[in-house]
């Protein structure tokens, strides 16, 4: 028995594709979630709406994050967090920079007390 396959309008095309761009998912869950009969229909949709240039995504709304809606309140905020998040990574870097000094003269030290090699040679296969 032959499978029956769906036809899709313009309509149709245009709301799955955006769909899909709203969804943020991988065309294979997509498909799978949205029931459309192939992948391979669908990518070439994509293909196709790509190449006439006909607009897929959604229209652009203004957001909250607009620059030109923001006081000089929300810029200093976030540059203060901004600056926080820095010197917090820059103490997190310096502490894994002593950690792996750490390990290494622990490495060098058990090599000298038992008298064998840890370390890989450089030129080993």
């Amino acid at each position: 028995m032959r499978k029956k396959y769906k036809h899709y309008s313009e309509e149709e095309k245009l709301n799955l594709l955006r769909e899909y761009e709203e969804s943020g998912l991988s065309v294979y869950k997509f498909v799978q979630r949205c029931g459309v009969s192939n992948r391979s229909l669908f990518l070439r949709w994509l293909h196709q709406y790509e190449t006439e240039e006909n607009s897929v995504s959604l229209p652009a709304e203004p957001s909250e994050n607009d620059m030109a809606n923001r006081s000089k309140d929300d810029y200093r905020q976030e540059i203060k967090a901004q600056k926080k998040r820095i010197r917090e990574l820059e103490k997190a870097l310096s502490f894994s920079k002593l950690e792996t000094k750490a390990r290494d003269m622990m490495i060098d030290k058990a090599e000298v007390y038992f008298d064998i090699q840890i370390r890989k040679k450089s030129g080993a296969k």
